[in-house]
């Protein structure tokens, strides 16, 4: 199996900011993420950053990073930079670990890799999880993603709980995971936004006005939660202290 890791990680977040830097556990959070990458089985792992100080911490641990632009709407765009930079092949495949997911498995990691290794007619590949209570599934910020039970290709992604009276599609939370085709992510990245996705503050809607195909796959291992808020930081450095 190959393909690429690149983790997007800029400093100004709005919620947190420089949450990338925060303590856990005795590490800052892109190096716990990174090293979660490092036992991928990824042939190479890049820190893409808008921030000095992001960089040099990377190089404290050793991290390759590389700096990207500060105007760049999402991550996504920030991957894609780095895939441009490094001229990566049209058939490359890249994974986009989020630089807040401190307690992703790295089994997922090798999963949502080889999902579009194996399923080379999709475009995109990301992983979904159960809920773990009707107040998640009713909570607008766990995303839903809806997909047809046989095939698994992902259908829908909503904020809202809206039932779909079809046995053959479920639905369960989706994860902040994916892995593209470099041509896909050029494509997907080049292209404004959808106004669905406007609307929905959902990215991944882009990918059905383009006409590309995402195939989604429950995660071997549930995720821990990801790093937006300060309670978010307090929960993650728990959870690392019991481990």
């Amino acid at each position: 199996m190959s393909f690429s890791i690149v983790i997007p990680a800029r400093y100004a977040s709005k919620r947190l900011p420089g949450k990338a830097l925060k303590d856990i556990n005795g590490k800052p959070m892109i190096q716990r993420v990174y090293e979660a990458a490092l036992g991928s089985q990824a042939t190479e792992v890049i820190v893409a950053t808008d921030s000095e100080r992001i960089k040099e911490a990377c190089n404290q641990f050793g991290a390759k990073c590389l700096m990207t632009k500060q105007e760049h709407r999402s991550g996504t765009d920030r991957v894609n930079e780095i895939a441009e930079i490094l001229d990566w092949p049209n058939e490359q495949i890249i994974v986009n670990l989020q630089g807040d997911n401190a307690l992703m498995p790295t089994e997922n990691i090798d999963q949502v890799a080889q999902l579009l290794i194996d399923q080379p007619e999709y475009s995109i590949a990301t992983l979904a999880t159960a809920f773990l209570s009707k107040g998640e599934e009713e909570d607008r910020n766990a995303v839903k993603v809806f997909f047809n039970t046989k095939t698994k290709e992902a259908i829908a992604f909503k904020r809202k709980l809206e039932l779909i009276e079809d046995d053959s599609i479920n639905y369960l939370r989706h994860i902040g995971i994916y892995a593209y085709k470099r041509s896909s992510l050029k494509l997907f990245s080049n292209h404004g936004q959808s106004l669905d996705e406007e609307k929905e503050k959902l990215e991944q809607l882009r990918a059905y006005m383009l006409g590309l195909k995402i195939i989604v796959e429950e995660s071997r291992t549930p995720p821990g939660p990801d790093v937006d808020t300060q309670e978010d930081l307090h929960l993650v450095n728990s959870i690392y202290k019991n481990k």
